[in-house]
């Protein structure tokens, strides 16, 4: 009634407004003392807690009109409220309503007042209250009250929807580190576990100061796995302790845990003696055995164990290995496996036929087929090996038929083909032809009184198998003329169907003249540029060829009986050859003086012996011929040209004079070389080489 009373009071109140000013709010239905709703979040927390945050929602159930008021009343014990920053700081969101002052609250003691312009029904404010610790349980639930007043109302009144509630749970509280030891043990299927007590405790940091509590370990207590099986670090949880003191009630035990390990259970398991064909993999059909002292915890079951042998491959005394895992529900790791391998097993050889194929060729030297025998269709392969390519020979290289074709090759298993065993079946029709071929002997000559060239041939049409050999032989004879070639030796001629086409070797005249050391020498210029002989020297074992440091130039004569020549000779070529002696003094002449010339004299230059006027004499023919820059092995060279050819003497002595185009280089240095002459050592002396033919 009184309720009703003051809505019908705010009514006539709002009319006489509307009566005397010109814009009011308009209300849908007037709030009273008492109305609202007020709620909390969170609604509960636990005790020693600092530092929460509570969330209060005022919410109008009806309008609440300018000069209306929401108070909220902080429990005793709680951290009062304050305005500023802080523990039990309060601030004050308006949210949808109206709210009077800066800030838009005020506290007085442990109330907290909202002063309210204008909050319609439904809309709402929030009030933040933060930094909060929690006190103890002794009370809990906490209420915090909650009141209303509108204008002209009758005061204050607790909302009567009943003001928000926040519980206080016992603070939870753990124990230390130190004490209630697990203690490892191996599987045996069940999850008890024992424990060392020690000395636990409280954890200090868990207890409010001024509290007193402590830990109880009268009764008994226990532990066990959080499973039966086994592993390392497994939580163990004790159960068993409690709390004793005057304010126990205001903790709750945390059930302290602790790790241990389920170390798993050792058995033996033997593999069984077997042996096999050998069929490409490690199977194998013996059943290993559980040893009978290392029994299985029930309701465990052993699995049906396998074994295998230790690698597919052929062998004796090879080992079976067992394996399996005990059905423990833990995928067998319950239990350490001490596997026992049996080092009897034997894997035999798979035995296999394979087939030669006919096969024919033109003989090629060698007993090799182009045929692929063939794998036996009723003796397969081990599932993953392959064939290789099987080979296939003749029993002989040589030309026939009827001939043997005996196959070959090892499968390709990993293991070198020795996993099988093989039958190799030949075929007896192969055939091995004649190889044509045409030979061509090469024509020969050499020199008269020198050795024979080697003979040779090729072939121009077909061709000889290498390693076979055909030897060529020519008529015996040493006289110049033809001696026709033929073939001397040739094993392999049964394989062969052979053309042979003959040429000869021709003996050519050829006779070597050493030069005629009485009368070789040297002649040096009179005096310089001018032509004439002036000093010589046909003595010593050397000739010197070049100019002095008196700008003179030295000119050689060589001396060669050339008379032994057959009379009608026709010279086909004429080499002269001198050995250098010693370094050139100075420069070397064939770098300053120009080309080494050489004139001939058919006859002497004037009398046999060496005379100054050889110098200047007239030459039969001049420069013939010019001599080579760079030596072999230290002897020079030249080649006569056909007037050199032609003035050499058939029927007595040739006369050769041998100078540098250049005179001299006016360096007034002496340049010459050393030559050997027909004084030195026969195997030293000048050469004239000549080869010749006859009519």
């Amino acid at each position: 009634m009184r309720a009703m009373r003051a809505k019908w009071s705010y009514i006539l109140i709002c009319v006489g407004l509307l009566l005397t000013q010109a814009v009011t709010p308009v209300y849908a239905a007037g709030a009273g003392n008492g109305d609202g709703l007020m709620s909390v979040s969170p609604t509960s927390a636990a005790y020693g807690s600092s530092g929460n945050t509570f969330l209060f929602t005022f919410t109008a159930d009806n309008d609440f009109p300018n000069g209306s008021q929401v108070q909220l009343t902080i429990p005793a014990g709680w951290t009062p409220p304050i305005s500023t920053v802080g523990a039990g700081r309060v601030s004050v969101d308006a949210g949808a309503c109206t709210l009077i002052g800066d800030p838009l609250f005020a506290i007085t003691g442990s109330i907290i007042k909202v002063d309210i312009n204008s909050c319609l029904s439904g809309q709402s404010f929030t009030i933040t209250y933060s930094g909060v610790t929690i006190p103890a349980p002794s009370v809990s639930p906490y209420s915090f009250t909650t009141k209303t007043d509108i204008p002209g109302g009758d005061g204050l009144y607790e909302i009567f929807s009943g003001s928000p509630l926040v519980t206080v749970s016992p603070k939870p509280i753990t124990v230390s580190a130190a004490g209630l030891t697990p203690n490892n043990k191996a599987y045996d299927g069940n999850t008890t576990a024992t424990t060392t007590l020690g000395s636990p405790s409280l954890t200090a940091a868990d207890i409010v100061s001024g509290d007193v509590v402590s830990l109880d370990t009268s009764g008994p207590i226990t532990a066990s796995f959080a499973d039966r099986n086994a592993g390392t670090g497994k939580t163990v949880a004790i159960s068993g302790l409690g709390l004793s003191g005057a304010n126990a009630s205001y903790y709750t035990l945390v059930a302290p845990t602790r790790t241990a390990n389920i170390t798993p259970l050792s058995i033996t398991v033997t593999a069984a003696a077997d042996s096999k064909m050998y069929d490409g993999n490690t199977s194998s059909i013996g059943v290993p055995t559980l040893s009978p002292g290392t029994p299985l915890i029930a309701p465990d079951v052993e699995p049906a164990w396998t074994q295998t042998f230790n690698n597919k491959n052929v062998g004796a005394g090879k080992s079976l290995i067992p394996a399996g895992a005990v059905d423990d529900g833990n995928g067998g790791l319950n239990y350490a496996y001490n596997f026992i391998s049996n080092t009897t097993g034997a894997i035999t050889q798979l035995p296999i036929t394979v087939n030669a194929v006919t096969d024919s060729k033109i003989y090629d030297g060698a007993i090799a087929s182009s045929g692929l025998p063939l794998l036996n269709a009723l003796t397969p392969l081990a599932a993953g090996d392959t064939e290789p390519i099987w080979t296939q020979t003749f029993d002989t290289k040589n030309v026939g038929a009827g001939k043997t074709l005996t196959p070959a090759g090892l499968v390709n298993d990993g293991n070198a083909g020795n996993n099988y065993s093989y039958t190799y079946t030949p075929d007896t029709t192969g055939v091995i032809t004649l190889r044509p071929v045409t030979i061509q002997a090469d024509a020969k000559s050499k020199p008269f009184g020198s050795p024979d060239p080697i003979l040779t041939y090729r072939a121009t049409s077909g061709s000889l198998v290498t390693g076979d050999i055909l030897t060529l032989i020519r008529a015996s004879g040493e006289t110049p003329g033809l001696y026709a070639v033929s073939i001397n030796t040739f094993p392999a001629s049964a394989n062969y169907d052979l053309t042979y086409i003959s040429a000869n070797l021709t003996i050519t005249p050829i006779l070597t003249f050493k030069s005629q050391g009485a009368n070789d020498g040297w002649i040096l210029e009179r005096t310089q540029a001018s032509g004439l002989g002036g000093t010589k020297n046909s003595t010593d074992a050397t000739f010197q060829l070049g100019d002095d440091s008196a700008k003179r130039q030295y000119r050689g004569i060589l001396s060669f009986n050339t008379g032994s020549l057959p009379d009608g000779a026709v010279i086909k070529s004429a080499v002269i050859k001198i050995k250098q002696s010693g370094a050139p003094v100075g420069a070397n002449p064939f770098n300053v003086l120009g080309k080494l010339m050489v004139d001939v004299r058919k006859g002497p230059f004037g009398t046999s012996a060496v005379a100054v006027t050889d110098f200047q004499a007239a030459s039969s023919a001049s420069q013939v011929g010019t001599f080579g820059k760079t030596p072999a092995e230290g002897w020079y060279s030249v080649t006569l040209n056909l007037s050199g050819r032609n003035n050499i003497n058939t029927m007595g002595l040739t006369q050769f004079r041998l100078y540098f185009s250049k005179s001299a280089n006016n360096d007034a240095i002496a340049n010459f070389m050393r030559f050997l002459s027909g004084n030195s050592a026969a195997s030293t002396q000048p050469q004239l080489i000549i080869k010749y033919t006859l009519p």
